[in-house]
């Protein structure tokens, strides 16, 4: 028996020389890979903290079963060539049987080089980083030993460093990892303990909180230290190149060739604007929690939205959901992080229309995974994003200003009433900006920007460059902006054709100077 655990100690002593000569790297590498890892040590080398048998089944029934499944998962879809950590990351884009499986891999090759047979006590860095966080080691000791107890049922508790580099102490359920972009409050894990009772029930029965007081045994803080060192320089390094890409960087507005192309696929393919509208109104909400109310909340009549973001009252930013210049910008600058991230680019433009709206789920997808970078008030991207929101509405409310005015002229000041107020429920929902009484029958009114009149042919006209192009429910759709002036046509016959709003000429009712 001596001498079989005199070869088992060699063994891990060998393997464990091996480990320290690795560089900093290579451990984070290794971590990345979809493969099975290679346990470190022995099954018999904890055994102050767990059995050679538990650690037996951990690895080879649970650890190797998570990586299988994981394959065999991304293998029925052609996801690209991901690496472990990619995948963790953007789990949000994936579904449950990769998100349960791509935790458990990560997870576990993370657990099993944060464990060692040889005692050790925290030093280093990361020792001062706890005794700066907690106020002592023996306070973080008790915070993450109650937090463990605390998570019922299956999961981990974690040590993360956050996003504004403190420590902070978080459980998750099942097999997610704080790092997956559905974790609110997530960070970056350096230390963590699998809750899971499969990791210790042939050894503690019902007595979890002995296995938890027993962790601190065979914590590698050799190996968390390390970890915390490489996280540090990686977001010195993440940190530059963002503030390159979106944080502080020049977002430059998109030129008026590559908006019109935008135009166009949300005025033909409606599903792609849709699409976005959606998915970038769940961005907004989990971004600003705080200014987000649901309908009727803020004030009595008021739509759910973001308020009081830039000032006092609902924010332009609720615009972005349909606005396509604000849409180019966001397409742009994240395709220059997935080129320096070597990921594969977004593509809309020539596409088939169910394409398109893929690869729109594809865009709001990816935008959750940043959407903490990029609707920052220190991004340049968002900096860009609100002065096109801004200028649009700014220019909105000149363009309806201006047609009220020439309306009253026309029909006096009691019979006619603006209503798009940002946010109003009939301008949102109907559409109505604008409400016409002439002798004494009411007309609601729509207003849109418009640059040309195309002739069609000798009944039709088109309307260009006039914005978004939807159905409205108005009686009048009033066009400003153009060298014709201000056009109001009937809206009981509009079509649209090409992306345009397109009439019968019969349906021009009036002519505004």
């Amino acid at each position: 028996m001596k001498n079989i655990e005199k070869k088992i100690d060699t063994l891990t002593k060998s393997i464990l020389k091996e480990e320290k000569v690795e560089s900093s790297q290579t451990l984070l590498t290794e971590m990345k890979n979809i493969g099975i890892e290679k346990l470190p040590y022995a099954y018999s080398s904890l055994k102050s903290f767990i059995d050679s048998e538990t650690m037996d089944v951990h690895y080879n029934k649970h650890y190797k079963g998570y990586v299988e499944k994981l394959n065999k998962a991304l293998s029925k879809k052609d996801y690209g060539d991901l690496e472990l950590e990619q995948i963790v990351k953007s789990i949000s884009r994936f579904n449950k049987t990769v998100r349960d499986n791509a935790g458990g891999a990560f997870n576990h090759a993370l657990f099993w080089k944060m464990l060692s047979p040889k005692t050790q006590k925290a030093n280093g860095k990361i020792l001062d980083k706890i005794k700066s966080d907690f106020g002592s080691y023996v306070e973080f000791k008790k915070q993450f030993e109650e937090k463990a107890k605390e998570r019922f049922g299956s999961g981990w508790v974690w040590l993360v460093l956050t996003k504004r580099n403190t420590l902070k102490i978080l459980t998750t359920p099942n097999q997610d990892n704080p790092l997956m972009n559905v974790v609110k409050g997530g960070g970056y894990p350096i230390l963590g303990l699998d809750l899971w009772e499969h990791a210790y029930y042939l050894k503690y029965r019902n007595k979890r909180d002995e296995y938890i007081s027993n962790f601190w045994k065979v914590v590698n803080w050799e190996f968390v230290n390390k970890l915390y060192e490489m996280k540090l320089k990686t977001k010195i390094n993440e940190s530059t190149v963002m503030k390159k890409l979106i944080t502080e960087g020049k977002s430059e507005r998109c030129s008026r060739e590559k908006v019109e192309e935008i135009r166009m696929i949300f005025n033909i393919n409606p599903a792609v604007k849709n699409t976005f509208r959606y998915g970038i109104e769940s961005i907004l909400k989990s971004v600003f929690p705080d200014n987000w109310y649901e309908n009727g909340e803020y004030a009595e009549g008021s739509m759910s939205g973001i308020f009081d973001l830039e000032n006092r009252g609902r924010s332009v930013i609720n615009k972005l959901n349909t606005n396509y210049n604000a849409f180019c910008v966001l397409y742009h600058d994240l395709n220059s992080v997935l080129r320096y991230e070597r990921r594969p680019e977004l593509q809309l433009i020539g596409l088939p229309p169910a394409q398109q709206v893929s690869e729109t789920k594809k865009f709001v997808r990816i935008l959750d995974e940043y959407k903490d970078r990029i609707f920052s008030s220190k991004s340049g991207t968002f900096q860009n994003v609100m002065a096109i929101l801004g200028s649009t509405n700014k220019a909105g409310d000149a363009r309806e200003d201006l047609v009220v005015k020439k309306l009253k002229e026309k029909f006096g000041d009691k019979n006619v009433k603006k209503i798009g107020e940002l946010g109003a429920k009939s301008d949102m929902i109907m559409g109505v900006d604008c409400i016409i009484i002439i002798d004494g029958e009411e007309y609601t009114a729509q207003i849109k920007p418009y640059k040309t009149v195309k002739v069609v042919d000798e009944n039709l006209v088109s309307m260009l460059d006039t914005g978004q192009v939807k159905v409205y429910s108005t009686d009048w759709i009033i066009f400003e902006g153009g060298p014709d002036g201000i056009l109001v046509f009937d809206n009981s016959d509009t079509k649209i054709v090409d992306g345009n709003y397109t009439f019968d000429k019969n349906n021009l009712i009036y002519t505004l100077g």
